[in-house]
């Protein structure tokens, strides 16, 4: 599990390299947690856009996020950092050109009706990009997506998560919940008709971490404090395993509450999280 608790995109200096960006709809907005704070760019005739951002001091990186997306499944992006301002110095990572829209698996393939190369996000009505790397001490960074066919003809996103994630040495326990939530609400008729309106689902994980040493307590303390119930922040329980397992457990979210962190024996704590997508 990877939980990206201290956004370092919120704090970052950014600029647009290549393609135009949206007056109305600028790349700052990234930095703002709500869904109605998108960032467009209309990318040159090539199809191509890209952004920068540096860093006020070398910070350790090992997660970049781009979080809801309206890429096409074609879409492709690449993700460098830089150990000095301005894209100087050594280039410290370069994830090189991959697909920024995951794929299902073999199994989950839909045999004689998929296409053998599918976006896992089949309906849904955003995606996202993970990039996970060693980590890398980082002080700038460039940001390349090459979509001719996005939504719109514009590479628009939400929001950016970018940081080191906090990684327990044992994973949650088995007995965790993941379910889709709704305002939706049913009504009977008299004469015992069901009837309820559609509305957007939004998902709730839930699980316990009952294996938390003592040296990792005040990291786990640190980053409930830092966030609480109202900043966002991106979890992964399942990275890097792909298709629709790690693409379902994997969110932009905020703490239902504050978790309450337990020592139960000598050197060891549990903490109970739930979480709702944001």
């Amino acid at each position: 599990m990877r939980m990206l608790i201290d956004n370092l995109w919120d704090t970052a200096t950014l600029s647009v390299a290549a393609g135009t960006e949206v007056s109305s709809l600028p790349v700052a907005n990234s930095q703002i947690y709500g869904r109605s704070k998108t960032a467009a760019i209309t990318p040159d005739g090539a199809g191509n856009s890209q952004f920068t951002f540096e860093l006020g001091s070398l910070q350790l990186i090992d997660g970049l996020v781009l979080y809801r997306h309206w890429l096409s499944d074609l879409a492709t992006w690449r993700v460098e950092l830089f150990d000095g301002t301005e894209l100087t110095g050594t280039r410290v990572y370069d994830s090189d050109t991959v697909p920024a829209v995951a794929t299902k698996t073999l199994g989950e393939l839909n045999w004689l009706v998929d296409t053998l190369v599918v976006s896992v996000f089949g309906n849904w009505p955003f995606k996202f990009s993970q990039c996970w790397m060693p980590p890398t001490f980082a002080r700038s960074g460039r940001i390349t997506i090459s979509d001719t066919d996005a939504r719109d003809g514009l590479h628009e996103f939400d929001r950016v998560f970018l940081g080191r994630s906090f990684q327990p040495t044992f994973n949650f326990s088995y007995g965790h919940q993941h379910q889709w939530l709704s305002a939706e609400a049913q009504r009977v008729t008299a004469a015992q008709s069901v009837f309820s309106t559609a509305r957007p689902r939004h998902r709730r994980v839930a699980f316990s971490l009952d294996y938390l040493s003592e040296q990792e307590r005040p990291h786990m303390s640190e980053a409930i404090r830092s966030v609480g119930i109202t900043k966002d922040f991106f979890i992964s329980m399942f990275p890097e395993t792909g298709g629709r397992n790690e693409i379902e457990y994997a969110m932009s979210a905020k703490f239902v509450g504050n978790p309450a962190l337990s020592g139960n024996f000598f050197n060891n704590f549990t903490a109970p999280i739930e979480v709702r997508e944001a």
